[in-house]
C-alpha cells in the first residue's frame, strides 16, 4: 500500500522523508521529551517475528507476540489520562504494564525489547541502586521506597494493593510544577512486579539513564516548555535512520527481543537552546 502522496506523519520524518527535517534536537531530561515516534516500539516487535492483527478503518495497532502468549496494544484514547500502550499476557491477568500517551517510546522500549528475554528477577534493591546512581532521590512514600529525578518532575515508586493478597507494582508519575501548589501531568506508567524481570529492569534502565533523546527540530512538547534542555545534534536524520534501520535487522537476525546496542550520540558544545 502506498503512503507516500499523502501528507501524513507515517511518512517520517524519522523513517522515511527524512529531507524534510534539517535536524535534530537531543531533549533532556528525556522522560519530558515527549512520545516520539511509535514505530520505534512497533516496528521491533514486528522485526522481531510479531504479528500484527489491526483492524483496517480503526486507529489502534494490535500485536501479538511468537508464542501467541503476549499482546500488545496502541490505541488512541479519549482521556489522555488513560493509558494508551498497554502490554499483558493473551490470557488471564497474571499482570499488565501501562503506558499513557506522552511517554517516551524509548522509555517503552526498555520494557518491550526484553518482555521475552530470560533472566532472573532482580532485587528490589538493585533497581533502586540503579536510580540512585544515576542522581535520582530516594524518598520514603508511606511504607514504600520511591525515588525522585534530579529535576524533579519525574517520581518513581512502588506500591502494592490493600488486598488479602497485595500486588506490587512499579509506577511513574511525570508532573512539571505551575505554581507552588499546582502541577501539570504529563504521563504515567504502571507495571505489574509478575511482569518479566528483564522487560522490568529494561524499562527502569530506560527511564533513569541520562542520556538524551532524538527529536525531529520542533518535536520538543508544549507541555514541558521551560523544562527541557535542547541542543542541536551532531546525528543528522538520516544517520538516526540508519541507526533504525540497524536495529531492526538486528531483531530479525536474533529472532528475540534482545535490544541492539545503539552507538553513544555525541553532545554538542554549541547551538543550546532552553525550552
Amino acid at each position: 500500500m502506498s503512503h507516500e502522496r499523502f501528507y501524513s506523519r507515517v511518512n517520517g520524518p524519522t523513517l522515511y522523508r527524512v529531507n524534510a527535517v534539517r535536524w535534530l534536537d537531543e531533549v533532556a531530561p528525556r522522560h519530558l521529551a515527549g512520545g516520539g515516534d511509535p514505530r520505534h516500539v512497533t516496528e521491533y516487535l514486528l522485526a522481531s517475528g510479531w504479528s500484527n492483527h489491526s483492524v483496517p478503518g480503526y486507529p489502534h495497532v494490535l500485536l501479538e507476540s511468537p508464542d501467541r502468549r503476549l499482546h500488545f496494544t496502541l490505541e488512541p484514547e479519549e482521556d489522555e489520562f488513560m493509558s494508551s500502550r498497554r502490554v499483558h499476557p493473551a490470557q488471564g491477568h497474571a499482570w499488565s504494564a501501562q503506558f499513557g500517551i506522552h511517554t517516551p517510546v524509548e522509555i517503552i522500549a526498555g520494557f518491550t525489547d526484553a518482555v521475552n528475554s530470560a533472566g532472573p528477577r532482580p532485587e528490589e534493591a538493585e533497581l533502586w541502586r540503579l536510580a540512585a546512581s544515576r542522581g535520582w532521590t530516594m524518598r520514603l512514600a508511606g511504607r514504600e521506597r520511591a525515588a525522585l529525578s534530579p529535576d524533579e518532575t519525574a517520581y518513581l515508586s512502588r506500591e502494592s494493593s490493600l488486598a488479602e493478597t497485595p500486588i506490587h507494582r512499579w509506577a511513574v508519575q511525570v508532573s512539571v510544577p505551575l505554581s507552588e501548589k499546582r502541577h501539570r501531568w504529563i504521563w504515567n506508567a504502571s507495571i505489574d512486579e509478575a511482569a518479566p524481570p528483564a522487560a522490568l529492569t529494561g524499562f527502569i534502565d530506560a527511564l533513569t539513564d541520562p542520556t538524551p533523546l532524538l527529536r525531529s527540530e520542533g518535536q520538543e512538547p508544549r507541555h514541558a516548555f521551560g523544562f527541557l534542555d535542547s541542543r542541536r545534534s551532531f546525528v543528522t536524520p538520516e544517520q538516526h535512520r540508519m541507526q533504525h534501520l540497524r536495529r531492526l535487522e538486528a531483531a530479525q537476525r536474533t529472532g528475540t527481543n534482545a535490544p541492539a546496542p545503539a552507538p553513544p550520540l555525541p553532545r554538542p558544545a554549541r547551538h543550546k537552546r532552553h525550552r
